[in-house]
């Protein structure tokens, strides 16, 4: 069972003084594996405090897609020491080659094989076991090259990167709490924060937590109040926020 969820890094695109670019911390009961979904700059966390871990030996990556901000920090992960990695992409799902191939287009030589010297395994739509989380994963079409949204039991469904999307709802629905990407100004490939707002009535989640935060807005009531004015229980996710 998932026990805790911590945010990473809550901002999209650019890192910012404010943000570390996407990435989200998983921990279960009684387990000596964790799960971050994505690598964005944020995962610079687990180098730079090794109580997040908390002495787990192994460490899962699953990646939602491939766009820069959600896997520069792969690289990072070769510092982590005594802990086995494993990076699962959507690789053959969205571009029919592997996870594998395209990290290493990312990732020439000299940095390390595709980013971390990690073994690379592929997942789809549907679920699947990681670690010692099962994941459902629903392919999301409206973002540039797509990307997967990912839910955690009835814990916590997290939707990245992706334009507003009406299908979100039934695959959020009964879950606690809902982290949603917001956009402002509005960009193809997207969601505005009262769209997001909507997907979070829509599904009946008590709570919606605003993701993937652009880098230009300073005040998070820009993002906020659009969406509250929708949602009656909204917040903007910040580096190291507890979502559980």
């Amino acid at each position: 069972m998932l026990s805790r969820a911590r945010v990473l890094g809550s901002g999209g695109a650019v890192p910012t003084g404010r943000r570390e670019t996407s990435s989200l911390l998983l921990v279960a009961d009684n387990s000596s594996e964790a799960v971050i979904v994505d690598a964005g700059t944020g995962t610079r966390r687990l180098v730079t405090d090794s109580s997040l871990l908390d002495g787990r030996t192994h460490l899962h990556v699953v990646l939602t897609h491939f766009h820069i901000d959600h896997i520069c920090g792969l690289p990072f992960l070769g510092f982590l020491r005594n802990i086995e990695i494993v990076v699962w992409g959507p690789g053959r799902a969205f571009h029919e080659t592997s996870t594998e191939a395209i990290l290493e287009r990312h990732f020439a030589p000299p940095v390390r094989r595709n980013g971390v010297g990690a073994p690379c395994v592929e997942y789809d739509e549907g679920e699947t076991e990681i670690g010692p989380l099962v994941v459902r994963a629903r392919v999301q079409e409206r973002h540039p090259g797509r990307s997967m949204g990912l839910r955690f039991g009835d814990d916590l469904v997290w939707c990245t990167d992706t334009g507003p999307d009406p299908g979100t709802a039934d695959f959020a629905r009964g879950a606690r709490v809902l982290g949603h990407e917001s956009w402002s100004p509005t960009e193809p490939g997207h969601t505005p924060p009262a769209a997001a707002g909507q997907i979070a009535v829509d599904a009946a989640v008590p709570r919606l937590v605003l993701i993937h935060v652009p880098p230009h807005v300073a005040d998070d009531a820009v993002l906020r109040e659009p969406a509250a004015a929708v949602h009656d229980n909204v917040s903007v996710a910040s580096d190291e926020l507890e979502l559980l």
